[in-house]
């Protein structure tokens, strides 16, 4: 089995301060210039086969770069891929037993409920109002589907991929708690991952994963709230794409429906080289985890962990990460 996350470091990261790092916001859309949502909470222009290869992000600071349909083709507005911007958090179950056709409109979902906001005191939560970006994989091109990449003020597209927060999209989530017209609900053992490739400027690639879902010791963990995944470990890059892997497998390929959410990509420009210490009046006194039921511990329990760390100026972050 899989772990879900790296604890102790995990939470350490997602608190703690970077230096020179910048976060990917999508308020601050470039390309295109605006952007509009329809009643299913999805960009209105996700379809649009001819302008929108790479969404564009950022400011003077620097530029992120996603990639939308970088065929530029929809085969006549049936087909997306990549990245598109959504709102809403829209959670609704759409499918059916032995149908996945409810789907098919309303693919603008999020199980947390909205984008990511990260508060004052480290905490997450998910705010409605605020966009969050909805993944597609797609194997059907031969150009990695979901790619990211960032160039900094200075025109280095050089970068070190800091963190992102992720969650699951509710096709996925309720087809493998229950199944649907393509997916098999799950059983001990199965897992649904997502994998962050990252590319250096020679081609070579070093890779990061966390799982999505998973079923062990008799329950259905998933990540249905915003959950940093920690990509420092790929080093510097020049481009970082995703994937996304499933026990459900059938004849041809994947049977879980090949979707995830992401906000708040972090990277950190390239000639910052090592995690900042935090300031001398806020140092962590202590790391706790807190399982389902309530109890508290000094070491991670098996499954689902609510990660508290206290700080010497009183505050305290929490993540939930599963082991």
């Amino acid at each position: 089995m899989k772990k879900i996350f790296t604890l102790a470091a995990s939470a350490l990261m997602a608190s703690a301060a970077w230096a020179g790092v910048i976060t990917l916001d999508l308020n601050a859309n470039v390309n295109p210039a605006t952007i509009e949502y329809g009643d299913n909470g999805v960009w209105t222009e996700c379809y649009n086969d001819v302008d929108y290869a790479w969404l564009e992000f950022g400011d003077a600071n620097g530029m992120f770069y996603l990639s939308h349909l970088l065929e530029r083709e929809s085969w006549g507005g049936y087909y997306w891929d990549g990245f598109t911007p959504a709102i809403g958090g829209d959670q609704t179950d759409y499918g059916q037993s032995g149908s996945s056709d409810g789907w098919i409109v309303n693919y603008g979902g999020c199980m947390a409920g909205g984008g990511c906001v990260i508060n004052a005191d480290g905490t997450v939560t998910a705010d409605p109002a605020q966009p969050y970006l909805v993944g597609f994989y797609s194997w059907f091109y031969p150009d990695p589907s979901n790619q990211v990449m960032f160039m900094d003020k200075d025109g280095n597209s050089a970068f070190t991929p800091v963190g992102v927060y992720v969650c699951n999209h509710p096709w996925p989530y309720y087809g493998c708690a229950h199944g649907d017209g393509f997916s098999e609900g799950f059983a001990e053992g199965d897992y649904f991952e997502l994998v962050a490739h990252g590319v250096d400027a020679e081609g070579n690639e070093t890779t990061a994963s966390i799982n999505l879902i998973e079923y062990a010791n008799g329950q259905l963990n998933a990540l249905n709230d915003w959950t940093f995944f920690d990509l420092s470990g790929l080093g510097e890059v020049e481009s970082v794409y995703f994937t996304l892997n499933s026990t459900d497998q059938g004849p041809y390929g994947m049977n879980t429906a090949a979707y995830f959410c992401m906000d708040k990509f972090q990277v950190k420009v390239a000639g910052t080289t090592a995690l900042e210490s935090l300031d001398a009046d806020k140092q962590v006194t202590g790391v706790k985890y807190v399982n389902m039921a309530g109890m508290v511990s000094d070491k991670p329990f098996s499954g689902m962990n609510v990660v508290v760390t206290s700080y010497t100026d009183g505050t305290t972050s929490t993540v939930k990460v599963i082991k």
